[in-house]
């Protein structure tokens, strides 16, 4: 049974269409071009070449080379996404009938269709404390989504429950069709979607890339942030990983990230940030904080749209820095 969607702006009301998907507009917030921002019209112009991406590091279809696309103006705006087929269970209880997933998203100035990125926020956080990284991606050329997910975000008035992370994952699911199929996918380009998680929510994305029954085949790549070792069946897949720890992470030791770079069975990239802790670098503000950026646009740009130097040049960059140690595999 596909589930059914709520879209809630003021009032509350929702409005039927599509079937089963039903939408009303979102509060929207804009947020203001940082200084520094060029143009949309340079960012979309593309090389004459073509290529034929290898399986598993970029598309699969022949496509054209485009630019790097970096600085374009970025807009934020609130959508209220409810899957009515699925409760918020806590200690064996039904505490709500249906999922609100309050999500931000991040869009790019220009016509699009642009890559969808999902952001997975991570315990007793809300994604506005990644609004910084969230925007900083957006203007790389992606629309980025991040929802709230009630039992992990204090916002929602549920007890926190880390437990439930396996339903978070088919909470990504469901807010990449909701998006697909609502006015937001005319900005999308559906064959072009990553999932990027920070502790918690790593451990989410994880799970969305590799594991067993809460896969998603539409998803091209997964950057985990400070992750915890998978506990399910973990399956082979040629969607890559991007694997990132600081190596003095005071909340998720650092040995996991080693466990999950041994655990996954597709094409892996392990970065370690020296001297990182656990939030600061992806927060913003550090020495670290550029690195990370860039090291995910990059990623994202080579793996799932095909663009820029790609992953040799990405090895050397980060190889050559003296903040970072990286191993492939």
């Amino acid at each position: 049974m596909t589930p059914s969607v709520r879209r809630c702006g003021p009032g509350g009301a929702p409005l039927r269409v599509r079937g089963l998907w039903a939408a009303v507009i979102g509060v929207t917030l804009l947020a203001a071009c940082t200084a520094g921002c060029g143009s949309a019209t340079s960012a979309r112009a593309t090389a004459s070449a073509k290529k034929v991406a290898p399986a598993g590091v970029g598309p699969s279809s022949t496509t054209s080379i485009p630019r790097l696309v970096r600085g374009l103006a970025v807009s934020m705006r609130e959508l209220l996404l409810v899957d009515t087929s699925r409760p918020v269970v806590g200690d064996g209880h039904i505490l709500a009938r249906q999922r609100s997933l309050p999500t931000y998203v991040w869009t790019p100035a220009g016509a699009g269709p642009y890559p969808l990125v999902v952001f997975v926020h991570g315990f007793d956080v809300g994604p506005l404390t990644y609004q910084r990284f969230c925007s900083t991606l957006a203007s790389s050329g992606y629309v980025v989504a991040a929802p709230s997910f009630p039992q992990e975000d204090p916002s929602s008035g549920f007890a926190l429950e880390r437990g439930e992370l396996p339903e978070e994952a088919t909470d990504v699911s469901f807010v990449i069709g909701a998006l697909e199929q609502g006015p937001e996918g005319k900005d999308l380009d559906g064959a072009q979607i990553a999932v990027v998680g920070h502790s918690d929510g790593a451990d989410v994305a994880l799970m969305v890339g590799y594991q067993q029954g809460t896969v998603d085949p539409r998803v091209r790549a997964i950057v985990a942030d400070a992750p915890d070792p998978m506990t399910g069946v973990v399956v082979p897949s040629s969607a890559p990983l991007l694997l990132v720890q600081g190596t003095a992470d005071s909340v998720v030791p650092y040995a996991d990230s080693r466990i999950v770079f041994d655990q996954v069975s597709a094409p892996k990239y392990y970065v370690s940030l020296i001297g990182a802790d656990h939030l600061p670098p992806i927060e913003g503000g550090t020495v670290w904080t550029p690195v990370l950026d860039n090291a995910v646009a990059d990623f994202l740009d080579a793996t799932v749209v095909g663009r820029g130097p790609g992953l040799p040049a990405l090895a050397g960059e980060l190889g050559a820095s003296p903040l970072v140690r990286l191993e492939t595999g």
